[in-house]
């Protein structure tokens, strides 16, 4: 990947996959998209497009809307990292939270603040990105609407921080996938590898189980294990599983228990940046 390369992320600049780019790749060349699915269009359109996106907070859960359209994609991913997540909460004119009424911001930005809206009886609604709340509450100039985004997104809307820091957990971070349909070569500074792969399994009693001990008597470490409704299948359920361990041992488990599967795909073997 050319240091300064074109990355896709969802939202607007001083969004935390923007920050999460920066962090990793300095010189890259960060490019909003309204929605998952028009990042995952950009990406696309290109041969060599490049994306970034949230699969996971540590406190609040997957990003399942970024697994189902990856799952449905030719991507891979090429490389994991750990961005910090800090929140604030900003507002327009002002620094004084009595005046605020209502927040906006991502679904998940609210729910990683949600002790802190209730404790000051805020009400919330939902935005589509963190930093675009920010940038709305600066079209908006409406005084007793708060934005919660991070500290850059005010600095860069030119919006007033009211509280730093209103994250529900001070160690608050979300893991992205870099994804593309070309290989990316990237190496590990913690020296660890992952693998993450979807799949169907029959339904029959221990059927998840057989499969996992391929895994197990291979001496690989599952870091998740979660089921999603199967597409086209009622009440029926796909599995999410990340990996962790050499890739040549993964290639063996994958073979071993490939005949078990009704349908599974790997979504890339792959570098963890940063955790």
């Amino acid at each position: 990947m050319n240091d300064d390369a074109v990355i896709y992320y969802q939202g607007d600049p001083g969004a935390f996959s923007e920050a999460c780019i920066l962090s990793h790749w300095p010189h890259a060349q960060p490019q909003g998209c309204e929605t998952f699915a028009e990042t995952f269009q950009a990406i696309l359109e290109h041969s060599d497009g490049i994306g970034l996106l949230p699969i996971e907070n540590a406190y609040r859960g997957p990003v399942y809307d970024v697994l189902d359209l990856l799952t449905a994609s030719p991507l891979s991913i090429w490389a994991e990292a750990v961005q910090p997540v800090e929140l604030a909460l900003m507002a327009y004119g002002h620094s004084d939270l009595d005046r605020i009424k209502k927040v906006r911001s991502h679904p998940q930005a609210l729910m990683q603040s949600q002790a802190f809206c209730r404790q000051h009886g805020l009400s919330v609604e939902a935005a589509l990105d963190t930093a675009g709340s920010a940038r709305e509450l600066l079209e908006l100039k409406r005084e007793d609407i708060g934005a919660i985004a991070s500290p850059r997104a005010a600095e860069i809307y030119g919006l007033n921080i009211v509280c730093r820091g209103i994250q529900d957990h001070m160690d608050n971070r979300t893991r992205f996938w870099l994804l593309s349909r070309q290989p990316i070569a990237l190496v590990s500074p913690l020296q660890r590898t992952k693998t993450s792969m979807v799949y169907d399994l029959p339904d029959r009693p221990g059927a998840l189980v057989d499969y996992l001990l391929w895994y197990k008597k291979l001496g690989l470490n599952l870091s998740k294990v979660e089921s999603r409704p199967r597409p086209g299948a009622p009440f029926a359920y796909r599995f999410w599983i990340d990996v962790v361990g050499e890739r040549e041992r993964v290639d063996q488990a994958w073979n071993g228990g490939l005949p078990s599967l009704e349908w599974g795909r790997r979504l890339g073997t792959y570098p963890v940046l940063s955790e």
